[in-house]
């Protein structure tokens, strides 16, 4: 978990980047790939991360969204109009967990995760797997910025 001094600093450059107060920056309770998130207002969140921890969070958020990876890419290579957040509505937490830990299952007796993921970062995809809402990274000072929601 990062210092407080480290909090202020990621809250500073989220600030700067936004140009806003960084009283209107709000650290999350929880923590998303174990590192906290930050809100500026009800409607949109952000990673501020450094170069290390943008690869460890990216390597995380693999492992957990295996299941979003697979469909997009048998939607893709297919050219099927889907995505997978259309299987969100018809789908339990607890079936997509399912999924995923079989997806895992499968990946690890195969090539291995490490394999994935370093296939994945190496192709650039970094922002594509920590920037929901819009699939960007970008650098202010010495962090990168993701935009969640």
């Amino acid at each position: 978990m990062a210092s407080n001094r480290e909090m202020e600093k990621k809250i500073k450059a989220l600030a700067d980047y936004l140009r806003v107060n960084p009283d209107k920056i709000t650290p999350s309770k929880g923590t998303l790939y174990s590192f906290r998130a930050f809100y500026y207002g009800p409607n949109r969140a952000y990673l501020v991360l450094t170069e290390i921890e943008a690869n460890v969070a990216a390597r995380r958020a693999i492992m957990n969204r295996l299941w979003v990876i697979a469909l997009e890419s048998v939607f893709n290579y297919f050219d099927i109009g889907c995505y997978p957040a259309d299987a969100l509505e018809k789908l339990s937490h607890d079936d997509i967990r399912k999924i995923n830990a079989g997806l895992e299952t499968l990946f690890e007796k195969t090539c291995g995760i490490e394999i994935l993921a370093e296939k994945m970062l190496s192709l650039g995809n970094r922002a594509n797997i920590l920037a929901d809402y819009d699939q960007k990274e970008s650098t202010h000072g010495d962090y990168l910025i993701y935009r969640l929601f």
